[in-house]
């Protein structure tokens, strides 16, 4: 994973719009951040809510279309997802443009909103699972200016990059999955990972887009950073050496669970062969 910006947050910030959704913080900080949170009503009255399940009816003939974009983590959850989708001869098709090195903050190096803006009317995506975060340790740079790092702007800025992706989804009436990045093992970049979480479960919040944490089943249980977790009932490794990829059991691990919640929703994607008997990750 590459980083264009090594500075480091001076100061680890207390998640508190966690503790008010009832969920117990990750981390915690010397700044207060609930007005970060907790936008008046009229910055983002009149959006676009994005859809809870699809719009329309898979069929063989017109399954569900599913785009997955984002960094290269985004780029291994959706290799993986469409080994999962062919080997359940499900019916939908997966096309995966997440892409290495890229994020939220460099429109510079990789404009991500107009990227996707412009993919969008091509795929026509029932479906939407996106994953950034792990490059965005750095400051932002928009046509507009530089925002430096562990600054109420850096926070506004990086919400409003989040918004123009879900604006965009809207627009087709797709349904998003906005993935909450897992721990990471250095600690700068886990501080960083902790402090954007909530910022995407808030964007996500405002619009009914699925926040889908990998936290819950991919932390400890403290929500710390581990390598090995229990999988069907083993001890596995689902962690690279790299300390913030995954491992393949890893991947296939989050696939699954993103099609677990996929098929309460949209049933018609699914065949009816019990999952214990395909030998599903549960």
């Amino acid at each position: 994973m590459f980083n264009f910006n090594n500075r480091y947050i001076l100061a680890p910030l207390i998640l508190v719009f966690l503790a008010a959704c009832g969920s117990e913080p990750r981390s915690a900080g010397a700044q207060d951040l609930s007005g970060m949170f907790h936008r008046p009503k009229e910055e983002f009255a009149g959006r676009a809510q994005l859809p809870k399940r699809p719009m329309r009816t898979f069929s063989t003939e017109d399954p569900a279309r599913i785009l997955v974009i984002g960094d290269s983590l985004a780029q291994g959850f959706g290799i993986f997802l469409d080994k999962r989708v062919k080997e359940r001869k499900l019916t939908a098709v997966v096309t995966n443009r997440g892409r290495t090195s890229t994020g939220l903050a460099r429109d510079d190096f990789y404009n991500w909103p107009a990227e996707f803006a412009a993919m969008a009317p091509t795929y026509r995506p029932d479906i939407i699972v996106a994953h950034f975060g792990a490059n965005d340790n750095q400051t932002i740079i928009r046509s507009s200016g530089r925002v430096g790092q562990s600054s109420d702007e850096w926070n506004a800025t990086y919400r409003d990059q989040i918004q123009r992706i879900l604006d965009t989804a809207a627009q087709y009436k797709a349904m998003v999955y906005l993935i909450g990045p897992a721990p990471d093992k250095g600690g700068s970049l886990n501080r960083h990972l902790s402090r954007i979480n909530p910022l995407f479960q808030a964007e996500a919040d405002e619009v009914q887009a699925v926040y889908f944490p990998l936290g819950p089943f991919s932390a400890g249980p403290n929500g710390e950073y581990v390598k090995v977790v229990a999988v069907n009932g083993k001890n596995t490794t689902i962690r690279s050496g790299d300390g913030s990829h995954f491992t393949g059991v890893g991947y296939y691990l989050v696939a699954d669970k993103l099609l677990q919640d996929m098929e309460g929703r949209m049933p018609d994607m699914f065949n009816t062969r019990p999952l214990e008997l395909a030998g599903i990750i549960q």
